[in-house]
């Protein structure tokens, strides 16, 4: 079985795949004061209810966009599944060439979630992955990466307006049934909800004017399922791109 994590600045998502399936998948939040006690006393419970047993894991593979938690998560490897981690770097055997000024620059999620939709979409493909803040990455038909977009994230943006504003209140972002809202919590829930998915529309029109393939536009991430159902342009939602891409990455580095 192979231990993936993908660590965001808000959450981080641990998947166990067994073969090609991926049989268990967790979210817990970046916490960075957590030790690697605190990661262990919270796994160990996870994978005891699951059943799933730490000797039956051969590879450990990481995705980090915090670098202040890596070594707590190094030592968890190393420590508690007996294995040294391979941390997802830009320099990694990914399968992808990474066309871009200094991809040393590249989040390592960004570069997984790549790597799946090479393999999955040979047309090419658009990537959509809104976590913390919303990204677009772009990978041509013959697997090269050769950059996108980052845009707010839709979390941020409604805390901002919650500390920010003395009367507009924190809310929840469900699909409104009217895109003029009759109430200031109504306002708030279209105006966030259609102006990202107005936003994210607008930057893949205008990339795609500057590609000449016919990319397959898909989503991943926290909230991304919500911008799909609503968008031109995004034709499908996968929460798991990113640890199938990590899934990948391992298996070239076994």
């Amino acid at each position: 079985m192979i231990f993936i994590v993908d660590i965001g600045n808000s959450n981080t998502v641990v998947g166990i795949y067994k073969g090609e399936n991926l049989i268990r998948r967790w979210r817990i939040s970046t916490d960075r004061t957590l030790t690697v006690d605190d990661i262990a006393a919270k796994l160990s419970a996870l994978m005891m209810f699951d059943r799933i047993d730490t000797k039956d894991i051969s590879q450990c593979i990481i995705s980090s966009v915090v670098p202040t938690w890596n070594h707590a998560w190094e030592r968890f490897s190393i420590e508690f599944l007996n294995m040294k981690p391979l941390f997802l770097r830009y320099n990694t055997k990914c399968g992808i060439s990474l066309n871009i000024s200094n991809p040393s620059e590249i989040g390592a999620d960004r570069i997984a979630n790549s790597v799946a939709a090479a393999a999955m979409y040979p047309q090419g493909s658009f990537i959509i992955d809104s976590g913390t803040a919303i990204t677009l990455d772009i990978v041509t038909p013959d697997k090269k990466y050769i950059g996108g977009a980052i845009m707010p994230g839709i979390m941020i943006s409604m805390e901002a307006m919650s500390l920010r504003t003395a009367k507009l209140p924190r809310f929840e972002l469900d699909r409104p049934l009217h895109a003029i809202g009759k109430s200031t919590l109504e306002g708030l829930t279209s105006g966030v909800f259609y102006g990202f998915v107005g936003m994210v529309d607008r930057v893949i029109e205008e990339s795609l004017k500057e590609v000449d393939f016919k990319p397959k536009i898909i989503a991943t991430g926290g909230l991304a399922g919500a911008i799909a159902s609503a968008s031109n342009y995004i034709s499908e939602f996968d929460r798991d791109l990113t640890l199938k891409g990590l899934k990948i990455i391992a298996d070239l580095n076994r």
